[in-house]
């Protein structure tokens, strides 16, 4: 007796075979992918890497730079030592002289002075020209460098005004200097004899 053989589609011993020859190399094809991604990142890592780093390091540089003082620190001016010549002569104007100090690592510069106790209040300088002749001159501002004192003088940088009332030896007369990085600093200035 012959035996007998299925024409048809089998679940037999045939198809198993073939479906497990396919089975690898679906998972052989998936460590090749992943490989592929992994190179690609490796190879792109440096790139991505080396501006985060410079950034890194120019932060730690200039943390370290400002922790030195070498970054530098504002200005930092105080007024202080104010004088007021007492009006002689007959004459209206006067002088007012102050020191200014700035102890901070940046210049700064004197803009303007003002007071509620005078009109005409401007920033002035003695020039000497030639022939030993001395000339007073307005001028707009006054520089104040870093870690420097600035000591105004009848010989040099001094403020003009014009007293709204009669002034006594000893009296206390308000002025405001405004710097442009400092800002306002209010003093008062003791009326004092000229030559004093």
């Amino acid at each position: 007796m012959k035996a007998r053989t299925s024409v048809g589609p089998s679940a037999g011993p045939t198809a198993g075979p073939s479906a497990r020859s396919r089975a690898p190399q679906r998972t052989a094809d998936a460590p090749g992918r992943t490989g592929e991604a992994y190179a690609r990142l490796r190879s792109a890592l440096p790139g991505v890497l080396a501006p985060v780093l410079a950034c890194a390091l120019a932060l730690c540089g200039l943390s370290a730079w400002v922790a030195v003082g070498a970054a530098g620190s504002p200005a930092r001016v105080t007024v202080d030592n104010g004088r007021v010549f007492l009006p002689y002569g007959g004459k209206e104007e006067t002088a007012a002289f102050f020191r200014i100090t700035n102890t901070g690592e940046s210049g700064d510069t004197l803009l303007s002075v003002r007071s509620p106790a005078a009109t005409d209040v401007m920033l002035s300088r003695t020039v000497e020209r030639p022939g030993n002749v001395e000339s007073m001159r307005m001028v707009d501002s006054a520089a104040v460098p870093a870690r420097s004192v600035v000591r105004m003088t009848p010989e040099g940088l001094d403020v003009m005004l014009r007293p709204t009332g009669s002034l006594r030896l000893g009296d206390r007369v308000p002025f405001v200097l405004r710097f442009r990085h400092g800002g306002e600093v209010t003093v008062r200035a003791v009326v004092v004899r000229p030559g004093s």
